[in-house]
């Protein structure tokens, strides 16, 4: 067969395949696609929206939002940070294990392992071991990228609750 002609037909069939960001399905359209506002009440409402109970926090003055989120079984707190004019740089969930009670000391050589291996940050802190992650929100997100980072990191609170004696 002609090089150029399978070369065409190769441009061809390329050039009429709609091109999958990253090979993982379709886009997301619609209502998730669109850039969300970086402030409390909007991050609130995509939570909300997303499936989780979600309790806004009392306000302190001297620092940045924060709220609870209930997600099953678990409680995480959620705060925002580098706020400004109503609009935030980044979110943060946090999870938490109080062993205060407990006379062992917390192995710290599990949470080195679990940061060695997982993008979520594990330590220990006044008798608890906690899991967090952050997602930088600056300059607005997607209400489909909050909500895939959640079930991200509930996953990993799910994986590091097994690994907890």
């Amino acid at each position: 067969m002609n090089k150029n002609l399978v070369s065409a037909a190769l441009l061809v069939l390329t050039l009429s395949t709609p091109a999958l960001a990253g090979g993982a399905g379709a886009p997301v359209t619609g209502a998730n696609a669109q850039v969300v506002a970086s402030t409390p009440a909007a991050l609130m409402a995509a939570l909300k929206e997303a499936g989780y109970r979600v309790t806004m926090d009392p306000v302190s003055p001297d620092s940045d939002p924060s709220m609870t989120v209930m997600a099953g079984e678990y409680e995480v707190s959620v705060w925002l940070s580098s706020c400004s004019a109503g609009k935030c740089s980044r979110v943060t969930a946090s999870t938490y294990w109080d062993y205060s009670d407990s006379e062992d000391d917390l192995d710290t050589e599990l949470t080195n392992d679990w940061n060695s291996n997982y993008y979520t940050q594990s330590y220990v802190y006044e008798g608890a071991y906690y899991l967090d992650s952050t997602m930088p929100i600056a300059g607005g997100y997607t209400k489909a990228t909050l909500k895939a980072w959640m079930t991200d990191y509930l996953s990993d609170v799910k994986d590091f609750e097994v690994e907890l004696p």
